[in-house]
């Protein structure tokens, strides 16, 4: 075998991931390429690669705020709506941390924001067995317990409501109108009386696809309405009868 091919043979190309490391051949390497020549004529080394960094695997952006800013903000707010009884605004944030932090009101009502969706992620990771590691870690919990442990139940009530919702507006299953007369016997009645009034069979069809969230609303309505009816009819009965009454003793 001649020398070429033994070069060729230890020249052998590695691929690999960014993650994994690079192997060498066991075997001298071939002599490396000549530095490629400038226009002047001098040969110019190969750019150096710049140093890679450790990278995040946690998944979890870092933070742009340090702990103990994020401490300081936290007291103002708290403090702020303890006197108050309300969130400071940016001009109130902006008021209370100048000298003390180096951002601004807009950036510090941001921060808040987002402390409070941390927050909430907290008491997630709490229920599941992770606590805080760090003693700051547990005043930022604090803090922020102070200020949104009352929420989480609103949040919790909010998520159901618009998870209701969406199931309402999902709901087109079609039913029978003996099953919707038997729920809603008033509005049936009314479905029936409007579609004898235009025979195409396009609103009874219509009448099977309503929710039951709509369909108990105007069943509500609709027994109202013939309940004040029925009471207007005996009102007006009775008044007919004194009428009549009345009359009767200029005859007689």
């Amino acid at each position: 075998m001649s020398p070429s091919s033994s070069s060729d043979e230890t020249a052998v190309s590695y691929v690999s991931s960014e993650d994994d490391e690079i192997s060498l051949p066991s075997s001298p390497s071939p002599s490396p390429e000549p530095y490629a020549s400038s226009s002047d004529g001098a040969a110019s080394p190969p750019a150096a690669k710049k140093p890679r960094g450790p990278r995040n695997t946690t998944g979890v952006l870092p933070r742009s705020w340090p702990t103990a800013d994020e401490v300081v903000l936290l007291e103002a707010v708290v403090a702020h709506r303890e006197r108050h009884g309300r969130l400071p605004s940016r001009d109130d944030l902006a008021a209370a941390l100048a000298g003390r932090v180096r951002f601004s009101g807009e950036q510090a009502a941001e921060r808040v924001s987002a402390l409070r969706e941390r927050y909430y992620g907290s008491v997630t990771r709490l229920s599941r067995g992770t606590v805080p590691v760090t003693d700051d870690d547990m005043r930022v919990y604090r803090l922020s317990k102070r200020l949104w442990e009352g929420t989480l139940a609103e949040r919790a009530t909010r998520r159901e409501q618009r998870a209701a919702g969406k199931a309402a507006a999902r709901h087109h299953e079609r039913r029978g109108f003996a099953e919707l007369e038997a729920l809603y016997p008033c509005l049936a009645a009314e479905v029936e009386a409007i579609a004898s009034r235009r025979p195409c069979g396009a609103l009874k069809t219509a009448f099977g696809m309503i929710g039951d969230e709509r369909a108990a609303a105007l069943e509500a309505r609709v027994r109202r309405q013939r309940l004040a009816e029925v009471k207007a009819r005996m009102k007006r009965d009775e008044l007919r009868d004194q009428v009549a009454r009345t009359l009767l003793e200029f005859i007689e």
